[in-house]
């Protein structure tokens, strides 16, 4: 795994392609054309030739919807891209728009006359997705699946990459793939299901334990599987990523299969099907044709599974944040001698992946990197490139997210730096962000409440000043999988609710277009709290801090914390001296003193 940008290479112009579309469209009698942001498992990372709308339209975010019509096109996007969006587009006559059901319903019925024909790709949008958009158009428009048109027009269409699966041990995962076979079978038996069905491969690699190369920064093999209502499991997939010794180590009970034979295998299930429509193609949904079957719409059986570690994944992500913090020490030492060298975003993104591939059983990045200086820093998801490529400067705030895959677990960590000099607004909204960092990982709940009842007091001190931020508080972290995993999460539409075992991260952020960004990110394992004899003993859950990574004091208006904001600062930057202290060069270590030192 490596850093990688998705970007589309062809010799046709931006226009070219919009004008080679909309010939195809009208040769295809097709009024509309959507295009996703997506591959045919729904995942958030795609690889380099399932970025059709990259190709399209330039814009590389990870989510996002462009639809086509004969003489209109936009582009919709959620509030982590609407900057990235307006700058990475390729065409002038791409609109950008707010990614939302209703705004698409609306701009779909006003820019096309009645019963005229949308088409999509069957493959590229969930059941529910589709059965949502008919519901809007309330048979307004006529939907239709079709063959894609893009892939028809992509040119020098990069290849699929084929790499062998691999099994991970137990010593990481905590337990066999039998035993989890076992598990998933029982919920199958106890729903009254006959087959579950899994779209999500790393739903079917936490399963099996295995892993694999097929997406850049997660280690998943692409795949689908059906699952009987016994331990039998049948995994659908390009066969040459399968050894006979992964085959021989899984045992009879999984069985491989061409991907080409999925199809069939749909048309002859029957009896009720576990699937979920939020992330199961349409194309799946539709081959389940037969009359003999219903179904069971919920969250494949492994998801909330895995979202629970084990002892033996927590303590494997202890280890792997325990690297990952030495390495951003390392990196952070660096910068602070370096920052006033020249240093521009790529030759920064490279020098932390240097500090990273010194930690032992680390196998890439868990994401691309986000560098963002100056005004790049307010763009959420920025991706430096050589187009955008800046240097610091004087004044600038850097924005660092950035994560590791290590055999043990995954990492995912954002620090916000001050080059040179900050004005003190700059600090304020440093220090309200921060406000809302702790007031998290202080938390004690009641057992029973989700990340939607936790979100806003992450907000509370930016909304006392009018202010907030369009990206969700956290989201789950996998195990050696999945940076981004659910299904619970902290924003205000989640409603999963936290467990014991949970890791999830704590990030809130803002953003000033043209001027900086601001997100601190911590991530957290949910854990039961201890009772409170004096209170009515009632079960009660609380976060423990796994990242280590000292917060730059240099932004900090210290008349906006409290006491106890203080102290909490001042114990967290202790606890990292603590850890660190004996395993840093001498030069590393007295900068990480003076960067720990108490606030008061």
């Amino acid at each position: 795994m490596h850093q990688n940008s998705v970007r589309t290479s062809s010799k046709i112009t931006a226009v070219g392609k919009l004008k080679a579309l909309r010939q195809l469209m009208h040769k295809e009698k097709v009024d509309a054309f959507l295009v996703p942001r997506a591959d045919r498992h729904q995942g958030e990372f795609i690889s380099d030739n399932d970025a059709r709308l990259t190709w399209l339209s330039g814009f590389t975010g990870s989510a996002g919807l462009c639809i086509i019509t004969l003489k209109n096109i936009s582009l919709f996007v959620d509030g982590r891209y609407w900057i990235q969006a307006e700058s990475e587009k390729s065409n002038k006559q791409i609109k950008v728009q707010r990614l939302e059901k209703k705004l698409i319903v609306d701009w779909l019925t006003s820019s096309l006359n009645k019963f005229s024909t949308v088409a999509f790709d069957p493959w590229l949008h969930t059941s529910e997705e589709i059965e949502n958009l008919e519901l809007g158009l309330k048979g307004y428009l006529k939907i239709k699946p079709t063959v894609n048109l893009i892939d028809r027009l992509w040119k020098n269409k990069p290849k699929e990459v084929v790499s062998h699966a691999y099994k991970l041990s137990e010593k990481y995962t905590g337990e066999s793939h039998q035993s989890k076979l076992e598990r998933t079978a029982k919920m199958i038996k106890s729903s009254r299901a006959a087959f579950a069905i899994y779209t999500l491969p790393d739903s079917i690699c936490w399963l099996l334990n295995i892993r694999g190369n097929d997406i850049t920064n997660t280690p998943i093999v692409k795949a689908f599987a059906i699952q009987k209502d016994t331990s039998e499991i049948e995994i659908y997939v390009d066969k040459a990523k399968i050894t006979s010794e992964l085959d021989k180590k899984l045992g009879p009970m999984v069985q491989f299969f061409p991907t080409e034979n999925l199809k069939d295998r749909l048309r002859q299930l029957r009896g009720k099907i576990w699937f979920d429509s939020k992330s199961c193609p349409f194309a799946i949904r539709n081959y389940l044709i037969s009359r003999k079957t219903s179904w069971y719409d919920t969250e494949d059986p492994s998801t909330r599974l895995k979202a629970i570690k084990n002892a033996t994944e927590i303590k494997g992500s202890r280890l792997a944040h325990l690297k990952d913090g030495i390495a951003m020490v390392k990196f952070l030492n660096w910068l602070s001698k370096n920052k006033k060298h020249g240093l521009d975003e790529l030759s920064i993104i490279k020098s932390l992946e240097k500090f990273r591939m010194l930690g032992k059983k680390y196998r890439g990045t868990s994401f691309d990197t986000i560098c963002g200086s100056g005004p790049n820093g307010a763009i959420i998801h920025y991706k430096a490139s050589p187009k955008t490529n800046r240097v610091l400067g004087d004044n600038d705030l850097l924005l660092i997210d950035s994560g590791g895959q290590y055999l043990q677990g995954t990492t995912d960590i954002t620090r916000t730096i001050q080059i040179g000099k900050s004005s003190n607004k700059k600090k304020k909204h440093f220090t309200l962000v921060l406000k809302g960092m702790i007031a998290i990982s202080r938390m004690s709940w009641p057992v029973g409440l989700s990340g939607r009842d936790l979100d806003s007091i992450a907000r509370y001190a930016l909304w006392q000043e009018g202010l907030d931020y369009d990206h969700g508080t956290g989201h789950g972290v996998g195990s050696f999988l999945s940076v981004h995993e659910g299904p619970a999460a902290i924003s205000r539409k989640n409603e999963f609710e936290l467990k014991a075992g949970m890791i999830i991260s704590n990030e809130p952020g803002f953003y000033v277009a043209d001027s900086h960004g601001i997100r601190i990110e911590n991530l957290l394992l949910v854990k039961k709290a201890s009772p409170n004899k004096k209170a009515d003993s009632r079960p009660m859950l609380r976060f423990e801090t796994l990242t280590f990574c000292p917060i730059d004091r240099n932004l900090l208006l210290l008349k906006l914390l409290t006491i106890d904001e203080v102290k909490w600062i001042n114990n967290y930057h202790r606890k990292i001296q603590l850890k660190f202290e004996n395993k840093l060069a001498p030069e590393e270590k007295s900068w990480l003193f003076k960067a720990c030192s108490p606030l008061l």
